[in-house]
């Protein structure tokens, strides 16, 4: 199944489950892809009538937003401007722990809403939720910003990804079948590395011959790693997304250099989905802004471009459950100027942000550190934050922050999970602290691996 099938998938097959499922993503993507062009004047107008609209749902359906206003002061009819926004106090992830049921708008009946959570690479797990015209503008977006890097619906795509709730939604025999005739993806866990699971994904990927690569930064630099020790040579794709850890200039020259072809980095959420994505100009990411608002602060005033500041995020879609000024947990840059590819979107640098470290497992394999978010720390009772330390080979060091609810039973799904990822032999030992302090970079780092490097490559 070649070209002409992916544009039968394109034309005929997606369309039509587009409308099986009631999604509107496809109106979504042809109005982002004319206002990615809009003047500057006309997108931040648009931009603002869809602030208003979001402030003023909070206002009058949002109990804990009413409570918020109200403490400030702030008056949605009053806002003027973007800049308003900062009268109102940030929202931490604090905030959403011990609100959460408050932040949900009374509009929308529950059973319509659908859960998510984070529990990545700042270890403080989140659950949150959407609305369906939510979810439709944030695969809307994605399907945009995808297209930057050469991407075509039913174009066959290698995805190198490390979050197990993700990886399991492909496992039914439903899901199975739609990827056969739709998705076409080749979807390959990159948890855990070890010399068997490398061999076993790059034979798979030279089976499959994918057009477009979509991978875990560090994950698809350890691919290429092991490829080039072993002189293995894999097809060259059309395009390469890399996304969920700081790309480095070593990992994206080492990758560009094995593939000949060039990355097209991004930035996102769980909670916001794509934030910012790179064109093919390769001088920044444009900021997914028809859907978000994004400020850059330091000491509560905004930084002047080049400047590294404090992410904090506004996402102007998501009227279920409210994300306003939410302090995301990542440090990055305002750009200056219009890119050269003419689109308009405003662009950022992501100067800093989530780094995840692999950990060592006792027989030798890699396992990444944001792969073990979800199961360690969002669905470990009583569990509030948590960051995991390597000093040796077979014991981990798990610095806990915890509720009254933590028990015996929450150290048993920890050794559960511990077992699970690492073997038998991988000890853990818990530590029990007040708070996990910030990296400089702002971050929390959910892992730190101290091992030698020399222990980290035998």
């Amino acid at each position: 199944m070649g070209s002409s099938y992916q544009k039968f998938v394109e034309t005929v097959l997606y369309p039509l489950d587009v409308k099986r499922r009631g999604s509107h993503e496809l109106e979504l993507l042809a109005r982002l892809e004319r206002s990615q062009w809009l003047e500057p004047d006309m997108l931040d107008n648009m931009r603002f009538g869809s602030l208003r609209k979001l402030l003023d749902h909070a206002a009058r359906y949002v109990p804990f937003y009413q409570k918020r206003f109200a403490d400030a002061g702030f008056d949605p009819q009053m806002v003027k401007g973007f800049d308003d926004l900062k009268k109102l106090p940030i929202l931490t992830k604090q905030d959403i722990q011990e609100n959460r049921e408050a932040l949900i708008s009374s509009c929308y009946p529950r059973a319509d809403l659908v859960e998510n959570r984070t529990g990545g690479s700042t270890g403080s797990p989140l659950v949150f939720y959407l609305h369906k015209e939510r979810l439709d503008s944030r695969q809307a977006a994605t399907l945009r910003h995808n297209r930057w890097a050469g991407y075509k619906v039913g174009c066959k795509t290698a995805i190198l990804w490390g979050h197990q709730h993700d990886i399991s939604l492909y496992r039914s025999f439903k899901a199975r079948a739609r990827n056969l005739l739709i998705d076409r993806q080749l979807i390959c866990d990159s948890g855990s590395f070890s010399e068997k699971t490398l061999s076993q994904f790059t034979r798979d990927f030279r089976s499959f011959r994918p057009e477009i690569i979509l991978a875990y930064a560090n994950s698809l630099g350890m691919v290429v790693d092991y490829c080039s020790a072993m002189k293995i040579e894999l097809p060259r794709p059309r395009g390469i997304i890399t996304s969920a850890e700081v790309l480095t200039d070593e990992n994206r020259a080492k990758i560009e250099s094995y593939f000949d072809v060039k990355v097209f980095d991004r930035y996102g959420s769980r909670e916001t989905s794509v934030i910012a994505s790179e064109c093919e100009a390769h001088d920044g990411l444009h900021i997914n802004a028809e859907n978000l608002h994004l400020e850059f602060i330091q000491h509560g005033k905004d930084v002047e471009p080049g400047v590294v500041g404090e992410i904090i995020v506004t996402d102007i879609g998501n009227w279920a459950f409210p994300f306003i000024r939410y302090q995301i947990g990542d440090m990055g840059s305002p750009a200056e100027g219009v890119c050269r590819c003419g689109r308009t979107l405003p662009r950022m640098q992501m100067i800093a942000g989530r780094t995840t470290d692999f950990l060592c497992a006792p027989d030798g394999r890699k396992v990444s550190g944001i792969a073990l978010a979800i199961p360690l720390a969002a669905k470990v009772s009583g569990v509030r934050q948590v960051q995991i330390i390597q000093r040796e080979r077979t014991t981990l060091i798990f610095n806990l922050v915890v509720d009254q609810s933590f028990d015996q039973s929450s150290l048993a799904q920890i050794r559960e999970k511990v077992t699970f990822f690492f073997g038998e032999a991988m000890q853990f030992t818990p530590n029990y602290v007040e708070a996990i302090p910030k990296e400089p970079s702002g971050k929390y780092r959910f892992c730190i691996c101290e091992l030698p490097l020399t222990e980290m490559t035998h």
